[in-house]
């Protein structure tokens, strides 16, 4: 009889282990804790508007969708950003390439690159300015005047480029003039230099506030066009431990792409509460053009790009972008 008894309770609880109920009451478990199958990213916030696809993403739900979660750290300089990403403290910066290759130069095969961005002519991003009563009319008439800029190697970089195109001779002819990057309007109407090198949304600030533009698609005229600025980029570690996370970030960012094209209105609201801009600058700012999976044209556009970078000294050695981009094998 009790061995009766002890087999009747071992058939009752394999019933219970197998009901519909216990299936139930596991999904429920996993339900309730989603994030957990989910990539998490560590992402320096430096307020770029180069992030507005990654912010649309997250608040689209698109990151979500793709088994991804963003984790924000609130970085304002993109140096310190790219220091973090070295430091694994990050797994993801968005970023100009003259602040993120010297990292690629020092130590070959350490990053992997995703989703380049572009100014193009008919979208200017870039901007030389001067205060409305000023005698500066052209940039002919930039000869011995100051030029202002914000801090970090990559503006210093393209602002000693432009000089170079324009016949100037640094500090010879034209001195520059860095500051930080939210004082560089401020710098602009107190006089501490003559005319301001920058780009959006610091030009639209400018522009609202009174400031007369004597260059406008700076880098596209004078440079290349389209004008290749940057891209994302992923330590090699942090893409080789999680071989699904760079297909599933490019969907999501092509997707939030699309949306931006779709709802300009409604992206340029998420850009100015990200960001911090003020709603009028975020309507009239430029957006950048990026691209989730970049052909063999655009690719070698990104190369010249990065061979002037190197040509200038603002990288140690050259670098391969056909080896380090991915994206266009992964359409």
């Amino acid at each position: 009889m009790r061995f009766l008894i002890i087999l009747l309770a071992l058939l009752s609880c394999l019933a219970s282990a197998c009901s519909p109920q216990s299936d139930a009451t596991d999904t429920q478990d996993k339900a309730g804790h989603p994030s957990e199958s989910r990539i998490r990213i560590r992402i320096p916030d430096t307020r770029f508007t180069g992030i507005l696809p990654m912010y649309i993403a997250e608040e689209k739900g698109i990151l979500e969708e793709n088994g991804l979660e963003a984790q924000w750290i609130d970085v304002r300089d993109p140096g310190q950003g790219t220091k973090l990403l070295i430091a694994g403290q990050a797994d993801l910066i968005m970023t100009t390439f003259a602040n993120i290759l010297p990292v690629e130069a020092r130590k070959p095969g350490s990053l992997r690159l995703l989703f380049p961005a572009s100014e193009t002519r008919s979208d200017p991003v870039s901007y030389i300015l001067v205060r409305p009563d000023s005698t500066i009319k052209s940039l002919a008439d930039l000869g011995g005047r100051t030029l202002g800029t914000y801090s970090g190697p990559s503006q210093k970089a393209y602002a000693l480029i432009v000089l170079e195109k324009l016949g100037y001779r640094e500090p010879e002819d034209v001195r520059l003039v860095q500051v930080a990057t939210a004082a560089q309007v401020q710098g602009l109407f107190g006089g501490a230099y003559d005319a301001l090198f920058t780009v959006e949304p610091y030009a639209s600030i400018a522009l609202e506030q009174g400031a007369r533009s004597i260059a406008t698609g700076v880098r596209t005229a004078l440079i290349s066009d389209p004008f290749w600025l940057g891209a994302a980029a992923v330590p090699s570690g942090v893409a080789n431990a999680q071989p699904s996370l760079i297909p599933k970030l490019l969907r999501a960012l092509d997707d939030a792409v699309r949306y931006i094209r779709a709802h300009d209105a409604e992206s340029r609201e998420v850009l100015a509460r990200r960001t911090g801009t003020v709603d009028a600058v975020a309507k009239r700012s430029a957006l950048y053009n990026w691209v989730a999976y970049p052909n063999t044209d655009q690719l070698d556009q990104i190369q010249d790009a990065v061979d002037l970078l190197h040509r200038e000294n603002m990288i140690d050695a050259p670098v391969d972008v056909h080896t380090l981009f991915v994206g266009s094998d992964l359409e």
